[in-house]
């Protein structure tokens, strides 16, 4: 894995991080959205008289229409709202793997409900100093990727493999 790759893979997995204190609430709005689709009911309309010149199969079914829409828009937010719940439960599992240092900075820098978190207020929080921070902080976006995609690490491993003497017999 290059350098770029990591920091990329680093970067994002430290955005769900950052994201997670919200997606329970996302969630939520979902839900409540899927039962305001539900309860909502527009049903049939007045019927509009308009001057014909022939004769038309296309009937109008505007009742069947509305169900149609209804079912793939409620479709559609559970198929979101299901993909946040599985992105909640990985980092879920990273927070389950966490040291008790790693747990305590990430409520401290990630679940706060400031925007940004000035780093001396971790460090004095925490009784820490700078490189200690940087030191965790690695530590705990190393551990949320090695829960959250396992995939990656596999892959690595592979080509760690391939690419060493091992590979040759």
């Amino acid at each position: 894995m290059t350098k770029e790759e990591y920091s990329e893979i680093f970067r994002k997995t430290e955005g769900k991080l950052f994201d997670y204190k919200n997606i329970r609430n996302e969630i939520e709005a979902i839900e409540l959205e899927i039962e305001d689709i539900k309860n909502e009911y527009r049903g049939c309309g007045s019927i509009s008289y308009e001057e014909r010149t022939g004769p038309t199969y296309n009937i109008s079914r505007s009742v069947e229409n509305e169900v149609i829409k209804k079912e793939e828009r409620i479709n559609y937010l559970e198929y979101i709202k299901k993909k946040k719940e599985i992105k909640k439960k990985k980092i879920e599992i990273a927070i389950n793997n966490f040291s008790i240092e790693q747990k305590e900075l990430f409520n401290v820098l990630y679940m706060s409900n400031k925007k940004k978190v000035p780093r001396h207020e971790i460090l004095d929080k925490m009784h820490i100093s700078k490189t200690t921070y940087y030191e965790l902080r690695e530590s705990l976006v190393r551990s949320a990727i090695s829960s959250m995609h396992p995939d990656i690490l596999e892959r690595e491993l592979f080509n760690n493999f391939t690419n060493s003497n091992w590979g040759t017999f």
